[in-house]
């Protein structure tokens, strides 16, 4: 029985409302560290240079070389991807572990570089993406003759062969060419087999100057097969088993129609650090498997295939200030309802540097302040009382991407068991 004058609908909206307004209210995020970035911190506020850094661990790096050399094994060939593992110490370091002399190069700054480094000048360098041809005039001109022709040149239309078949005659040096293929990524190279039908000519036509190196399939689309229903892992190999049919059939019809260019043993580069595991146990015209960014794992690479790889790559920077509450400018009467709606903004933090390419790691529940915006110089965090933040603690992030976050740096700190151990020197793309 209601008492007399009360609404029952309005008792019931009232109701719905405040369990909507409850439900919606956030939750409590915060957390202290990991043991893990417990004892990073640690060694950062001891030894480390107050500043924000790359850290490289290197026996999480060594377990994901591990795993790489457990799944290519020959006939396979691996092959590093320079652009995602910018410096000549990680590389060096890298090759020497896996025994690969091949690399997969992206920058035309980076071929002239690598061509002239005496570790690297003799590998078998392969272009990432085809250039245009000023930009091989460039290469040339930085690189003695006999190491700039070791290097494959990546071709995606008749008309950039041609380009490159009168730069090779201008310089009367013979051009090694590997064939962009599409093979259901559709970002360019040859879309059927006919249609690199006339390159192969060109090829053939001009022994003096061309040769024909091999062809390139990327196929990162794999990892993103839709699965509604069944398992991620079989959808992504099947989808794989169809786009090695495609790049078959691109063999076999060069085979057929101009042979003497496949009488000796080619190429056929595939793979990227989402699919390189599947190559094993899926044979086939591929023999060159090419992946970087496994080796560290940043974020975009969280995905199912790359379980066994872990995460190696961080960015650390200190804590400057702290703060209690959030205060926003001009909204300074208000500020005090902030940490009362939101428990993760009871606390706030500047961090040297932010912005980054990247995702908070440790402590968990920080969050970034959208009223206040974003700074490369002071970031503004946010965070509960859980996150027990302290000036001069460090913020641990991970990089969405590598190549970015390393280069932007400058320098890679290492560490092993838990210690700093040294700095490498990045080079810029």
């Amino acid at each position: 029985m209601y008492r007399k004058g009360s609404n029952p609908r309005m008792l019931w909206l009232f109701a719905v409302l405040l369990l909507v307004v409850l439900f919606m209210k956030p939750k409590d995020n915060g957390a202290g560290y990991t043991p893990y970035f417990h004892t990073l911190n640690l060694e950062l506020k001891e030894r480390g240079p107050g500043k924000p850094i790359v850290l490289l661990d290197l026996d999480r790096l060594d377990s994901n070389l591990k795993v790489l050399k457990e799944k290519i094994k020959p006939p396979l060939e691996y092959r590093v991807v320079v652009k995602s593992l910018p410096s000549l110490d990680l590389l060096k370091y890298i090759v020497r572990s896996t025994g690969s002399k091949r690399l997969m190069v992206f920058h035309s700054g980076d071929v002239a570089m690598l061509l002239n480094d005496p570790e690297f000048q003799k590998f078998d360098i392969l272009l990432g993406k085809p250039m245009p041809v000023s930009a091989l005039e460039d290469i040339y001109s930085k690189t003695k003759k006999e190491n700039f022709q070791s290097a494959q040149w990546l071709v995606d239309t008749s008309k950039r062969v041609e380009q490159y078949l009168s730069f090779a005659k201008e310089k009367n040096i013979k051009l090694k060419l590997s064939l962009e293929i599409d093979i259901g990524l559709h970002r360019g190279g040859f879309p059927e087999p006919e249609s690199s039908l006339s390159l192969l000519e060109l090829i053939q036509n001009n022994p003096q100057s061309l040769e024909l190196s091999g062809y390139m399939g990327y196929e990162p689309h794999v990892a993103s097969v839709p699965v509604i229903f069944g398992n991620k892992i079989a959808a992504m190999e099947k989808s794989l088993q169809s786009s090695l049919q495609t790049y078959s059939s691109f063999i076999e019809e060069g085979k057929i129609k101009y042979p003497t260019l496949f009488k000796k043993e080619l190429v056929y580069n595939g793979g990227g650090s989402k699919t390189y595991g599947f190559y094993q146990k899926n044979p086939g015209v591929v023999n060159d498997v090419s992946l970087g960014s496994a080796l560290v794992k940043p974020t975009d690479f969280d995905v199912e295939s790359l379980e066994e790889h872990s995460p190696a790559v961080f960015i650390a920077t200190p804590v400057l200030k702290k703060l209690e509450g959030t205060k926003i400018p001009f909204l300074e009467s208000f500020s005090f309802l902030f940490p009362i709606w939101n428990p993760n903004q009871e606390i706030t933090y500047f961090i040297y540097g932010g912005a980054y390419s990247a995702k908070k790691e440790s402590p968990r529940g920080l969050e970034d302040n959208s009223l206040f915006g974003s700074s490369t110089n002071q970031s503004i965090l946010n965070g509960s009382k859980k996150t027990e933040l302290e000036p001069d603690d460090y913020v641990f992030f991970r990089p969405t991407q590598s190549e970015k976050v390393m280069a932007e740096m400058g320098e890679i700190h290492l560490l092993r068991s838990g210690k700093l151990s040294g700095t490498w020197k990045c080079f810029i793309n």
